[in-house]
């Protein structure tokens, strides 16, 4: 349903679908105290003061961005299934060669800390991953 603000004070938002098509209908002037609300322009906009706000995308240092996908734990298993692969002679399957790219990429792009808001996604899970390597050693 539609919802409409009051313009006199745009805090005030309800929903007036039904409502509004009777004012409208009917000719009552309280139909012209209220606008209707735009959609918001995404799912975490807050409407404030009769307008939409955007918050700014949150923003990452490399560490904390790499952090918030792989625990230390991970990161460490992750570079002994490689050692563990490399001694038994086996390559990298394609998961993990992606990964170790994108872990070595967040390695470097450490060298400049300042947070950023546009860091890319992992390519693959640490439970991908480690399952491809853990098969590769098996096989």
């Amino acid at each position: 349903m539609p919802n409409y603000y009051r313009i006199s004070d745009p805090s005030d938002v309800r929903d007036l679908g039904e409502q509004m098509a009777l004012w409208v209908a009917a000719g009552n002037p309280k139909a012209q105290d209220w606008a209707l609300q735009p959609a918001a322009p995404s799912a975490d906009a807050a409407w404030t003061d009769g307008a939409w706000i955007v918050p700014p995308a949150p923003t990452y240092s490399p560490e904390a961005w790499t952090a918030i996908h792989f625990s230390a734990m991970q990161v460490s298993a992750l570079q002994r299934f490689e050692m563990a692969l490399m001694q038994a002679g086996k390559p990298l399957g394609p998961l993990m060669t992606a990964l170790k790219a994108w872990l070595e990429g967040m390695l470097v792009a450490s060298v400049d800390p300042t947070p950023r808001s546009d860091w890319q996604q992992p390519p693959c899970s640490y439970e991908a991953a480690s399952a491809e390597a853990v098969a590769a050693l098996q096989s």
